[in-house]
């Protein structure tokens, strides 16, 4: 664990990588996720959207700004997209959009209204399911309360071409589980070091739970594309070398005062700044995930996002009764 430690703190540079490796061995069994075998009712799925889940290991890294800006990219390509703001704790994304949602998804937990009911139209064409601030975690969910989301879950992939899941920051359960679930994850980090530090935490998390998943590091707010390509270097150098897997890179984006005004103008910043140098990347960015999908697509991913998210709760009768 020594030797492990000095080799990844000399490829990710801090210190504070220590602290990782202090984790990794206090891993508590309660964070651990299983994914059982059981089938689902996946298989009479007429069709299935590609989900793109964005995630980080820490907070403050503008994740919710990425997902909410490529979200309104793909949506002027003509797809459906759907962000579902899957934060149960720290719920924003309508925030940045100047949206005061009068259901979120609790109402839907609570049986009150259909996702498609809550959905409500973004800026640039996508619609938007509000998250909700002080939600149980996904797998604590009582069990009328799971096969209700489950059920509408499924109703969502029917209808979508695009569903990005803005996820929690870290690594709690529901984050890992909405992650895992989706056919690509970008885990968006800054070039500070404890950022690098905690996404490659998150990758770790997620690995552990299933290497049928594609995992891509987003750099935001670089102040330059060579600083974006080192960040992405150092990364997959310590993913290849300890993980067994070579990260790629979903892209870069800027460091740009056009971000700044556009949050606090609650507007994306691709529409807002049609022409600036973050909106080019993101668009650049949102182009290569909507034109890349593998041509012979593994078992799990033909099953789509409701499959995996489903067999991540591990609730076959949920399951079952959410397919009736």
């Amino acid at each position: 664990m020594t030797d492990q430690a000095t080799r990844l703190r000399s490829i990710i540079g801090d210190e504070l990588v220590a602290r990782r490796i202090q984790a990794d061995r206090s891993t508590s069994t309660d964070d651990e996720f299983t994914l059982d075998a059981h089938s689902t009712v996946a298989g009479t799925m007429r069709r299935s959207a590609k989900a793109i889940a964005i995630t980080s290991g820490k907070g403050g890294v503008g994740k919710s700004n990425i997902a909410v800006n490529l979200a309104a990219s793909m949506a002027q390509t003509g797809k459906r997209v759907v962000l579902l703001d899957a934060d149960l704790g720290l719920a924003n994304a309508d925030v940045l959009c100047s949206i005061t949602p009068r259901r979120t998804i609790e109402h839907v937990l609570e049986g009150r209204a259909t996702l498609r009911e809550i959905m409500v139209p973004g800026p640039g064409g996508f619609m938007l399911v509000p998250g909700a601030s002080g939600v149980a975690d996904m797998a604590d969910l009582e069990p009328q309360h799971r096969r209700i989301l489950l059920r509408e879950l499924l109703r969502l992939e029917r209808t979508a071409d695009v569903i990005l899941v803005d996820t929690g920051a870290g690594i709690g359960r529901s984050v890992v589980g909405f992650a895992v679930a989706a056919e690509r994850v970008m885990v968006v980090c800054t070039p500070e070091p404890t950022s690098i530090t905690d996404a490659y935490g998150m990758i770790k998390s997620l690995l552990s739970v299933s290497r049928d998943i594609s995992i891509r590091l987003l750099v935001n707010m670089v102040e330059s594309e060579a600083e974006g390509r080192d960040v992405h270097l150092r990364m997959q150098q310590a993913c290849s070398t300890f993980l067994r897997y070579p990260i790629g890179l979903a892209g870069f984006v800027p460091r740009d005062p056009m971000v700044s005004q556009a949050v606090r103008d609650q507007l994306p910043f691709v529409i807002g700044s049609p022409n600036g140098l973050a909106t080019r990347q993101i668009r650049a960015i949102a182009a290569s995930e909507l034109g890349e999908r593998s041509s012979e697509p593994s078992k799990e991913a033909q099953h789509g996002f409701f499959n995996r998210f489903t067999r991540w709760l591990g609730f076959s009768d949920d399951v079952e009764r959410a397919g009736r």
